[in-house]
């Protein structure tokens, strides 16, 4: 969920990826412009020797002591901290006990681990998973400022959204290059795909039915993962440029990036805008708890935490 979020064409220059928009203007220029050069094919060569759960050192690491919060793209809860894709420092920040900590560092490198990440979220057995389109690779970071390891062999395009299905034993993952979903097993292994869905942003229901927003007509589908069949639950496209999507309870929320709003739907496929205007400039993920919301707002350099009951918001970075 740039360049990522958009349904048009992708475009591979030596030095970027650019994915235009068709027929609306871009809410996250920097999403849409600034891509790394990963333009390399996305890895379907059978000659090639797989190799899956292979130990990556960061290079040239961005130290921890000098970071700060520069482009809060993606966000995912863990034990009740929370995790901050930061895209452009680049990085995964953890929030714990109000103290927010520079948990897994990036590096400036092009074409290097963890140069480019868009996603990420909680590892069932501990530690956390990445989605990084710089190296096409989902990386499984277990311990703070350890090593990655790599999961899928560069097999996968710009993963721009992750969930783990509630069993913990499948990795599914939204490419943004492919317009597809693919999954991939826990410990690793080559992505099968699931359904040709444009999912910029997934979310498992405790149904194991697993939902996806699109830049598409389709913006809201319903994938079931054991038969690979999606169907469309919010058309029409009635949000102006959606970035994420979060279930929660009985309903679903999904972000308005250029509408600079939060909407809800509901699994007949009733949506309505719930959240609208300051202090939002342009909400990218989303994730929820019990009692809240939490948005990322690249515009704002800030993750905001929306009460779902009152609708009272405040920054929490």
């Amino acid at each position: 969920m740039a360049t990522c979020f958009l349904g048009g064409l992708t475009l591979a220059t030596a030095s970027s990826i650019v994915v235009a928009q068709e027929s609306e203007p871009q809410t996250d220029q920097k999403d849409a412009t600034e891509q790394p050069a990963e333009t390399a094919p996305a890895g379907e060569d059978d000659s090639q020797t797989d190799v899956y759960g292979k130990s990556v050192q960061v290079p040239d690491p961005i130290a921890a002591d000098q970071a700060a919060v520069n482009y809060p793209r993606a966000v995912a809860l863990q034990d009740g901290n929370l995790l901050v894709v930061d895209l452009d420092l680049p990085g995964i920040w953890v929030q714990a006990d109000g103290t927010l900590k520079l948990r897994t560092a990036g590096t400036k490198l092009l074409r290097k681990p963890m140069n480019r990440p868009w996603c990420v979220t909680a590892h069932p057995d501990g530690g956390i998973l990445i989605g990084d389109s710089a190296t096409r690779e989902i990386y499984y970071a277990a311990a703070a400022g350890g090593d990655l390891i790599s999961l899928n062999n560069g097999y996968l395009g710009i993963p721009m959204a992750i969930a783990v299905d509630p069993s913990g034993e499948m990795i599914y993952v939204g490419d943004a290059e492919r317009r597809a979903v693919f999954r991939l097993p826990i410990g690793g292994g080559k992505p099968e795909l699931v359904a040709r869905v444009n999912a910029r942003g997934l979310s498992f229901d405790s149904d194991g039915m697993l939902w996806a927003v699109t830049p598409d007509a389709e913006a809201v589908q319903r994938i079931d993962v054991k038969s690979g069949t999606a169907e469309t639950i919010v058309g029409d496209r009635p949000y102006q440029f959606p970035n994420g999507i979060a279930w929660a309870g009985d309903r679903g929320f999904v972000t308005d990036g250029y509408g600079k709003s939060i909407w809800t739907f509901t699994a007949d496929g009733k949506t309505e805008k719930w959240f609208e205007g300051d202090p939002l400039g342009g909400p990218v993920g989303i994730t929820a708890d019990d009692e809240s919301l939490y948005v990322a707002d690249p515009q704002k350099k800030q993750v905001f935490r929306f009460d779902r009951k009152t609708k009272a918001v405040e920054p929490v970075l």
